[in-house]
């Protein structure tokens, strides 16, 4: 179902075996792998059948992930922040609260391609304000690590914003960035530079 994009099937199969949701987020942790982000996709569309039937029953999921990202849990919450992402951007009038929750996780270095991921799924579908991730982006352009350099740079285009005289410089150090990382758009994992998003950037404002 996941290869087939069949997330009808899949909200489906979670009515009948709820289970169905632990089994997709336990096929989301490899991020190498297509069926990962397929996994992550088709939480966020999943959660929202489950919510259109049973608040109550979305927001124990929600509150499932959020746990799972805590020290209490004892793992690091692996693709958590990506499904938070997509149970908005699928539901935002019922889990808009959990945008700033998300946003705030920038802060935890290990989850910054996440929270990258989740602001620029979420601003597909709702009004993500720009002045609450600018600075995160600032931070996220000049950042060590390739994939949150790749992600800021594809948040902004998310966004519909032009980097803006704040950001601009940022971006155009990027335009000579050769490193590599893998991206998962529209259903399709590939691999690109971080150069090539900066340019595709620069060609989108």
């Amino acid at each position: 179902m996941l290869l087939e994009g069949d997330t009808a099937g899949l909200s489906a199969l979670a009515k009948e075996y709820p289970r169905t949701i632990s089994a997709l987020i336990g096929l989301s942790y490899d991020k190498e792998s297509l069926v990962a982000w397929r996994a992550i996709e088709a939480v966020g569309s999943v959660v929202g059948e489950i919510t259109r039937r049973s608040a109550g029953a979305g927001r124990n999921i929600v509150q499932r992930l959020l746990w799972s990202i805590t020290e209490e849990s004892g793992g690091i919450g692996w693709s958590a922040i990506e499904m938070l992402g997509e149970v908005v951007r699928n539901r935002p009038d019922d889990y808009s609260d959990l945008i700033p929750i998300i946003i705030g996780l920038f802060d935890e270095p290990i989850f910054r391609p996440g929270v990258l991921y989740a602001i620029c799924r979420i601003s597909e579908r709702t009004s993500v304000p720009y002045d609450a991730v600018r600075d995160l982006l600032r931070e996220a352009l000049a950042d060590e690590v390739p994939e949150v350099r790749g992600w800021a740079l594809l948040t902004l285009k998310c966004l519909g914003k032009s980097p803006g005289m704040d950001l601009d410089a940022a971006v155009r150090d990027l335009m000579n960035d050769g490193s590599k990382i893998k991206v998962y758009r529209n259903g399709v994992l590939t691999e690109c530079s971080v150069k090539s998003l900066a340019e595709e950037l620069a060609g989108a404002c």
